[in-house]
């Protein structure tokens, strides 16, 4: 059986990070904060391409529905996301810029998982050090909200040809919301 994985709801609501500590806003605890709603930004993109490729899938299998067993959500999840980007951008119908913003996406992506702490590390050390490093984040973070929302507009109307409404989607939202509340009860 296939899963509709939701990342986000609708409009959701702006997250900043907590306010700074220090006048300058270059504190350990807000550079933490950038940090984790940049890379949450990646998260949600690799989300979001995942849907892509998902959908895509189940469209390509809609004539072929008895040979499609596999959750194609489970097959995309285990890929790298440059490995998900690269798929994604061979059925991308031509639009350079979306595909040279996700090949961005992914080098930032990556950097971030890799690199972004072990080559700003004496940056840290230091109140101009992160300011640079809050910018850099700042900017990144703006990338993967951009593309994703561009891969939101492109998913409406695939979601729409399989047959998920905005109506089935807030139903599954509010299923998830509901077992996470009552986690909270428990």
């Amino acid at each position: 059986m296939s899963h509709l994985y939701v990342v986000r709801f609708g409009d959701e609501p702006e997250i900043d990070p907590p306010p700074e500590d220090e006048e300058d806003g270059t504190d350990h605890k807000t550079t933490y904060a950038h940090f984790g709603l940049t890379y949450y930004r990646a998260c949600v993109l690799e989300h979001q391409v995942v849907n892509m490729l998902a959908f895509s899938k189940l469209l390509e299998a809609e004539a072929e529905a008895k040979k499609l067993l596999n959750d194609p959500w489970d097959e995309h999840f285990k890929e790298t996301l440059g490995r998900l980007v690269r798929r994604f951008t061979q059925q991308a119908e031509g639009d350079q810029e979306l595909i040279d913003d996700l090949a961005e996406a992914v080098r930032l992506r990556n950097h971030l998982a890799h690199a972004f702490w072990r080559e700003r590390a004496e940056d840290f050390c230091s109140d101009a050090g992160r300011a640079d490093m809050i910018a850099f984040l700042e900017q990144a973070r703006e990338l993967f909200i951009r593309v994703d929302e561009q891969l939101t507009q492109l998913g409406h109307a695939q979601r729409e040809r399989a047959g998920i409404t905005q109506e089935l989607i807030d139903q599954h939202y509010q299923t998830m919301l509901a077992r996470a509340e009552a986690r909270d009860e428990s």
